[in-house]
C-alpha cells in the first residue's frame, strides 16, 4: 500500500512538471517568439487551452500530499516556507494573467513574472533539498521550462513564428546541458546518489534528443526532461518514506478516492489534448 501511494505522488508530481512546465516556458518566451501583438497572441493562444488542465496535476498532487503524507507536508512547509510562498504567489499571478491578458497587454507583466516566480520557487526548493547552490537550480529550472515552452511553440505554431521558437529552444539546450552535471557535482551528501546520477544521464540524453529532432518528438523529450529533476531529488534524498505517511487505516480510506481521481485526471488531460490537437494557425 505504501509503495503505491509513493508511486502515485511521484506520477502526479512528474506529470505536473511535464505539462505545466510548457505553460511557464511559453509565458517566458512568447514575447521573444512574437515580434508584434498578433504573433504574441497566437503564441499564447497555442498554450491557453491547456493551462487549467495542466494545473490539475498540481491540485491532485497536493491532495495526495496532504491526505497521505501529512508528516512530509509539515516538514516541507516548515523548512521551505519562502519557496512555497513564492510558488503560490506566482501561480496566482500567472493564472489570473492568462485569463485577463486578452483584455490588455499590460497583463504580460504578471504573466511573465508569475511564471518566473514559480520556476524560481521550485529551484529554491530543489537547491535546499540537495544542498547545491540556489542560483544554479534557479537558472536550471527556468532554463528547462523555457526550453520546454520553446519546443511546444515550435511544434504548435506555423511559419516564421514556429521557426523562431525552434531557434530559441535550440539556443537553450547548451545551458541546460551545463546545468545538469553541475547540479549533480555540486550537490551535498545524498541518500541515493545513483538515482541522481541516473536521472542526470537521462536528462542529458533527452536534451540531446531535443537538439537533433523537432516537432512532437522534441516536445516529448523536453517534457520528460522537465518531469525528472524534482521527483529525482525527492527520491535521491529519500524525502518520501513510509515514516512520513499517514496510518494504514487512513490510506485504505483514501484509496477509493485515488482510484477515482487518477483516471479522471488522465481522461481530462487526454480529452483536452484531443480537442486541441490541431496546430494553432
Amino acid at each position: 500500500m505504501e509503495s503505491l501511494w509513493i508511486a502515485l505522488l511521484g506520477l502526479l508530481t512528474a506529470g505536473y512538471f511535464a505539462l505545466a512546465g510548457l505553460d511557464y516556458g511559453t509565458a517566458l518566451l512568447f514575447r521573444f517568439v512574437g515580434r508584434d501583438e498578433r504573433e504574441r497572441s497566437h503564441a499564447l493562444g497555442a498554450m491557453t487551452p491547456f493551462v487549467l488542465g495542466n494545473e490539475v496535476w498540481l491540485v491532485a498532487a497536493v491532495g495526495v500530499l496532504f491526505g497521505a503524507f501529512p508528516r512530509l507536508e509539515g516538514e516541507l512547509l516548515s523548512g521551505n516556507y519562502g519557496a512555497f510562498v513564492t510558488i503560490v504567489t506566482g501561480l496566482v499571478a500567472f493564472t489570473a494573467a492568462v485569463q485577463l491578458r486578452g483584455t490588455n497587454p499590460v497583463w504580460d507583466v504578471p504573466l511573465v513574472g508569475g511564471a518566473l516566480a514559480v520556476a524560481v520557487g521550485w529551484g529554491v526548493l530543489a537547491a535546499d533539498l540537495t544542498g547545491a547552490p540556489a542560483p544554479l537550480w534557479i537558472v536550471g529550472v527556468v532554463g528547462l521550462f523555457a526550453l520546454h515552452g520553446g519546443t511546444f511553440l515550435a511544434w504548435r505554431l506555423p511559419g516564421r513564428t514556429g521557426a523562431r521558437a525552434r531557434a530559441l529552444a535550440r539556443s537553450l539546450v547548451l545551458p541546460c546541458l551545463v546545468f545538469v552535471p553541475a547540479a549533480v557535482l555540486l550537490a551535498g551528501p545524498v541518500e541515493h546518489p545513483e538515482i541522481g546520477v541516473g536521472a542526470a544521464v537521462a536528462v542529458v540524453v533527452l536534451l540531446l534528443g531535443a537538439w537533433v529532432t523537432s516537432g512532437r518528438f522534441a516536445f516529448c523529450c523536453t517534457a520528460i526532461a522537465c518531469a525528472l529533476p524534482v521527483p529525482a531529488v525527492f527520491a535521491a534524498q529519500d524525502v518520501v518514506t513510509a515514516e512520513t505517511m499517514a496510518h494504514t487505516g487512513t490510506l485504505e480510506v483514501l484509496a477509493p478516492a485515488a482510484v477515482v481521481v487518477l483516471p479522471l485526471v488522465l481522461l481530462f488531460q487526454w480529452a483536452t489534448w484531443w480537442m486541441f490537437r490541431v496546430r494553432h494557425a
